[in-house]
C-alpha cells in the first residue's frame, strides 16, 4: 500500500475514533456534573461514604457508559478501517482483469520463445539438411 493510501486510512481512523473519544467524554463530563463533582463536594464537608455513593450513582453511572462508548468506538474503528483497508488492498492486488492480463502476457512471452526456438531448430535442420546435401553431392563427382 503507497504512502498517500496509508495516510488517508490513518486519517479516517483519528477521525472515528475522535468522534468515539469525544462522545464518551461528553458521557464522562456529563457523569461528573450530574453527580461525581456533587459527591465529591459532599465528601469534602464530611458527609457519610454511603451517602456521597447515592449522590454521585447516577454520574458514576454515565461515566462509566462514557468509557464503555469510548472503548467500543475506539475499538470498531480500528476494525472497520482495517478491514476496509485489507479489503481495498485485497481487491487491487487481486482484480481478475489484471490477473488474467499478466498471465497473458507471461503466455505471449512464452510462445515468443518457443516460436523463437522452432524457427532457430527449423534452420538449423534446414542448414543440417544442406550440409548433407553438398556432402552426396561431393561424393557423388568423386564416384
Amino acid at each position: 500500500m503507497d504512502a498517500s493510501r496509508s495516510l488517508r486510512w490513518a486519517v479516517y481512523y483519528v477521525v472515528l475514533a475522535g468522534i468515539a473519544t469525544l462522545l464518551g467524554g461528553t458521557l464522562v463530563g456529563g457523569g461528573v456534573v450530574l453527580g461525581i463533582a456533587d459527591a465529591y463536594s459532599q465528601l469534602q464537608s464530611g458527609a457519610a461514604l454511603s451517602g456521597a455513593l447515592t449522590t454521585a450513582a447516577p454520574g458514576l453511572v454515565l461515566a462509566a457508559l462514557g468509557v464503555v462508548v469510548w472503548v467500543v468506538g475506539t475499538v470498531t474503528a480500528f476494525v472497520r478501517v482495517f478491514t476496509a483497508a485489507v479489503e481495498e488492498q485485497m481487491r487491487e492486488r487481486f482484480d481478475s482483469e489484471k490477473v488474467k492480463s499478466e498471465i497473458l502476457s507471461v503466455l505471449d512471452d512464452r510462445l515468443a520463445d518457443v516460436e523463437r526456438d522452432v524457427s532457430e531448430t527449423r534452420r538449423q535442420v534446414s542448414e543440417l539438411k544442406r550440409e548433407d546435401t553438398a556432402d552426396e553431392f561431393q561424393f557423388g563427382e568423386q564416384s
